[in-house]
Order: C-alpha cells, then sequence, then structure tokens
C-alpha cells in the first residue's frame, strides 16, 4: 500500500520570525561574472612558497570551525562544523572548452566494448524472430503477475487495474509489431561517422535541432548493446554525449514498467567495490583520461535530483594534475537560454557506469572538455578562515525553497559538516567558448524539519485515501550549500555558470 505524507505549504515570510538573526550583507558576494575579476586577482595572487599552502600530512588533525547564524529568509539555525581539507598538492588553474567529438573518439571507445566485433547501424527495427520472443516474454510477465496479485489481496483495486491495463496495451503493441516484422532485418556496418537526423529513419518524430548522431549496436559480455553519440555545438547551447547501454526494444521497457505497478525496478543488490574497479577497468581500455568516484556526500546531495532507477549507478569526474573535478548540479539548461538568467551553455563533465544483476548494463559520458592551457601550476589559494567566512556569508542569502507548514512550532535547521576541495568552473572574460578550472571549496549541509526542542519533527503518515496510518517520518535533505572560489574568495553560482 502507498503511502504519502500529507501537509498544506504556506511561504516561509508568513511564518517564520526575522529575530535573533545577524546581520545579513547587502548584497551577494558572487563576483566572477565573466567581468574580469577573476583575473585581476589571478593575476596579482603571489606564487606559493610550499609554506602558506597546507599540505597532507598523514595522522594530523585538520583545525574544526565552529559557528551558527540565520539566513536573512528567517529564523534557520546554521550551524558550522567543519574540518579543513588537507590540500593534495599542487592546485592548478586550467583554461578548457568544450572537446568535440569524432568518429574516431567514438569508434575508440566502441571497441573498449565491442573489440573487434562486428557492430552495425542501429535501427531499432525487431525481426520476426525478436518481435515473438519479446511477445512470450511479455505474456508470461504478465502471466507471473496475475498469478501474485491473486495471493495478495491487500492490493488496491485501482493500481491493480492500472497495472493490468498497462500490461495489456504492451502485449497490444507487442502482437503489432509481431505482424508488421520482416523476417530479416538487414544490417550495415557501423561507419563510425556523425549523421544529421534525416538520415535516420522515422527517428522518433524530433525537430532537427542540428544535432548529429551515431547509432549502432554490437555485442558485449553475451549482451547486445546499442551505442548511440549525439553532438550539437550551436552558440545558444552545446549537447556532447555517448552512451553504450544493454539494448532492450521500447516494447519491452513498457511492458517491464507495466510489471513494476508503473514505477521503476528498484536498484539490485551490486558488489560497489567491484563495480567501481570494473568501472575504472573500462576507462582505462577507453584510453579517456584519469577520472574519480564522486564522493558520498555529493551523492547524497544528489539524491533529489538524480535518479538512476533500477540500476546501482557509479559516478565519476574527470582528474586533472591529480585534482578532481567537483560534480555541481548546474551548468547545461537550454531550457533556460530565452531567461535572463541563463548564462552557460555547455554542462559539467560527467562519465556514469550502470550495473545490475547480470553486470555492466551501461556507460554515458557527457560534456566533455579539453585542457587548452594551464593558466597557473600551483595557484596561492586564499587561506581557509577566509574560505569559510566568505562561505558563511554566502549561505545567509541562500535560496533555500523555505517553505513552512501549518503544523505549530516546526522549523528548519542546517547543519553544515562537510567541506570538498576541488575544481570547479568558471566562464573566462569575453569568452563564449573557453572556461577556467579553478580550486573551489564546496560546502554541504543537512537541512532538517525540526520541533521547538531542535528534534527532527516527526510528520504523520497517510494513506492514498487520506486515513492516518499511525506511522511517522522525519524530513531531511543534504544540499551543497556554498561553492568558493580558492583564489579570490568568491562564490561560484554553478547553475549561472560564473
Amino acid at each position: 500500500m502507498k503511502e504519502k505524507l500529507i501537509a498544506l505549504l504556506l511561504t516561509a515570510a508568513a511564518l517564520l520570525s526575522l529575530t535573533a538573526c545577524q546581520a545579513t550583507p547587502e548584497e551577494g558576494i558572487v563576483t566572477s561574472k565573466n567581468d574580469g575579476a577573476f583575473e585581476s586577482a589571478l593575476e596579482n595572487a603571489p606564487a606559493p612558497d610550499g609554506t602558506d599552502t597546507p599540505q597532507a600530512v598523514p595522522g594530523a588533525e585538520p583545525a574544526v570551525h565552529e559557528d551558527s547564524f540565520c539566513t536573512e529568509m528567517g529564523d534557520v539555525p546554521f550551524h558550522v562544523l567543519v574540518t579543513e581539507p588537507a590540500v593534495p598538492g599542487p592546485m592548478p588553474v586550467l583554461r578548457v572548452r568544450p572537446m568535440e567529438l569524432t568518429g574516431d573518439m567514438v569508434k575508440q571507445i566502441g571497441q573498449a566494448f565491442f573489440g573487434d566485433g562486428t557492430v552495425v547501424e542501429f535501427t531499432g527495427e525487431m525481426n520476426k524472430a525478436e518481435a515473438e520472443q519479446a511477445l512470450l516474454e511479455a505474456k508470461q510477465r504478465y502471466a507471473d503477475w496475475e498469478y501474485r496479485i491473486t495471493q495478495d489481496p491487500s492490493v488496491d483495486a485501482e493500481d491493480r487495474d492500472y497495472v493490468r491495463q498497462g500490461f495489456e496495451q504492451s502485449i497490444a503493441d507487442l502482437e503489432q509489431a509481431y505482424a508488421a516484422a520482416p523476417e530479416t532485418v538487414e544490417q550495415n556496418p557501423l561507419d563510425w561517422q556523425f549523421h544529421d537526423q534525416s538520415y535516420f529513419p522515422n527517428y522518433y518524430g524530433y525537430e532537427d535541432d542540428g544535432t548529429q548522431y551515431i547509432q549502432g549496436m554490437g555485442s558485449y559480455d553475451g549482451g547486445t548493446f546499442q551505442l548511440i553519440a549525439r553532438k550539437r555545438l550551436g552558440d545558444d547551447y552545446k549537447v556532447q554525449r555517448l552512451s553504450v547501454e544493454r539494448y532492450v526494444p521500447e516494447e519491452v521497457l513498457a511492458a517491464e514498467y507495466a510489471a513494476n505497478g508503473g514505477e521503476d525496478a528498484p536498484p539490485p543488490e551490486v558488489d560497489m567495490d567491484a563495480a567501481l574497479a570494473k568501472a575504472q577497468e573500462m576507462l582505462a581500455a577507453m584510453g579517456v583520461g584519469q577520472f574519480a568516484p564522486v564522493p558520498d556526500v555529493t551523492l547524497k546531495s544528489l539524491s533529489s535530483y538524480r535518479d538512476f532507477g533500477s540500476v546501482a549507478a557509479v559516478l565519476m569526474t574527470p582528474v586533472y594534475a591529480g585534482v578532481p573535478l567537483t560534480y555541481h548540479i548546474g551548468g547545461f539548461n537550454p531550457g533556460g537560454k530565452t531567461s535572463d538568467a541563463y548564462a552557460t551553455n555547455y554542462g559539467y563533465e560527467e562519465a556514469v557506469f550502470r550495473f545490475d544483476e547480470d553486470g555492466l548494463a551501461g556507460f554515458t559520458w557527457e560534456d566533455m572538455h579539453q585542457v587548452e592551457e594551464t593558466v597557473n601550476a600551483d595557484v596561492q589559494m586564499l587561506p581557509f578562515d577566509e574560505i569559510l567566512s566568505a562561505a558563511k556569508d554566502q549561505m545567509r542569502l541562500i535560496d533555500m525553497n523555505m517553505i513552512s507548514t501549518p503544523i505549530e512550532g516546526t522549523h528548519q535547521q542546517v547543519e553544515v559538516t562537510d567541506v570538498l576541495l576541488g575544481l570547479s568552473r568558471v566562464r573566462m572574460k569575453d569568452s563564449a567558448t573557453d572556461y577556467y578550472l579553478v580550486p573551489t571549496y564546496t560546502f554541504y549541509g543537512t537541512i532538517t524539519w525540526c520541533d521547538e526542542s531542535g528534534q527532527p519533527f516527526q510528520f504523520p503518515l497517510y494513506d492514498d485515501a487520506g486515513n492516518p496510518t499511525g506511522e511517522t517520518t522525519t524530513v531531511s535533505e543534504v544540499r551543497e550549500m556554498a561553492v568558493i572560489n580558492a583564489v579570490d574568495g568568491s562564490a561560484i553560482d554553478v547553475g549561472l555558470g560564473y
């Protein structure tokens, strides 16, 4: 039985007091707005002398910083308790730009999966035997589901009917596909060249936006995998993405979706250490550079934004001169390109490996960059106390999407307990193509709804009919709170690109 939290949401301004807050800055401290401020700070930064920049010392205890304050949004106590990250070594400033995918590069990556085996153009069309097999499997899943559902009378009748209708529609689609399927489907060798959308027959009816594609099919680990590479390098926005995924026909996916009641299947049990080792092995075979796994605290902050469905995922970012690119939610947003807030046209680079019970199920690499210049191989960074002060100023101004409930006495509390040192991207003055990768400190905090005594509030749970279940839950999430440029102390809005 599905359960849900019932709460009427009101704006924070109506319910939150503005008393007992520290004074907040009159305006934000974001300064790296493609206006040359960062270039000036970089030019004036002294060269490291080997003593001002703390180096990693095994077993050393980093300094602990504590503070409490509240935001201009209202009485929202912050508790800051973070340890200063050790600097792993020289911290570079790099000039980068999008690295254009080529057919040769796609082939190189494809060979890590397919070896010297045959790779053919992908059409998406099933032959008669494949369509028949898909139809039989769908009917078997439907029969298994019907058997299980009769043994579980507690399942809501409306949910049961919804799933049944989904099965029946999927089977009807597969029957139609089987009737129209040819005995054989002509398969042409993949030419490893990008083609316009018009090259591909009946390409999903998408509007041609200038994106080019390579689409192929090959064998990997005993299964059929589909390769899709796409690139669009327009001035308004750019897209570069390469994926190799275990191939499952759309009709089969629809049937599996119906079998799970209109939801993705739960993630499988996967040995994540073995999955990470496999991901690193595949990256080495692809020859696309060094990558590092995204830290746990960042993954927790992504939980509200990223959904990998019924697979276990290893998320990785590139490493430059021994320093990993920090993963951020933000950057490329083509949906906002007509608004004043739109200030970047390309995303943050990432590589994702997906695993299920059968092993590696897919790989995606997107928004890749290339280094054009090492601007400073070991830049002088600000003392951490200054970084922390800048972060606290910025956190007082953040938009927490604050909401409140009609339950008297509840409020939000923020515990800032993690900070990561890595590289983040800022725009380059007077450039539409290039960016800087700069050392940054990223602060993470946990936002929790609490009662008057400061303890996590127990929200009641209700069923779909609005009846109380007698159970409660707390509401808490990890969020990226501030990204601070370690060279000039400015805050970086990764959603805007500066």
